[in-house]
């Protein structure tokens, strides 16, 4: 398994599914997820508006970039109310993003971390914990596949 850290634009990063993450209590996308709403001509944020996407924990929403990015899929999970996430809802999020990839059937996977949703942890110890429950659970589902993940640095998106 690859797995990187890197800064490229949204519009530059060439995976099967480029992932984000979304707070329940939040209204509109921020940050890199606010940019990708905007090169989506507001897609999550018309979801949002029609109940079809809440971000509360558990849900996501696939969307097709419709050749505006290099990406062939973004999902979006939902995080739960950002005073709910802790460092344990960060690792089980991790399990639930893999299961969700493996149901997709990618093997190139790009990743915009939640770091500012919890801004008092260092962005290495969440990549760390975060990497971790996510490459158990697609090693263990898929023992023998080549993974390559990238993560963006918390850069803007922080």
């Amino acid at each position: 398994m690859d797995a990187h850290t890197g800064g490229e634009r949204l519009e530059d990063i060439r995976t099967d599914v480029l992932v984000f993450f979304h707070p329940a209590d939040e209204p509109a996308p921020r940050g890199r997820l606010g940019r990708l709403d905007w090169i989506l001509r507001g897609a999550l944020s018309r979801l949002r508006a029609r109940g079809k996407f809440t971000g509360e924990r558990g849900t996501s929403a696939l969307l097709s970039p419709d050749r505006k990015l290099k990406a062939e899929r973004v999902l979006v999970m939902g995080l739960g109310p950002r005073a709910d996430f802790s460092m344990t809802a960060l690792y089980r999020l991790s399990y639930t993003t893999a299961r969700t990839i493996l149901d997709l059937h990618c093997s190139r996977i790009g990743l915009d971390l939640p770091f500012r949703v919890l801004p008092h942890e260092s962005p290495e110890r969440l990549r760390q914990a975060f990497l971790e429950g996510f490459a158990a659970e697609l090693t263990r589902a898929r023992p023998n596949a080549e993974f390559s993940i990238f993560t963006l640095s918390p850069g803007t998106g922080r």
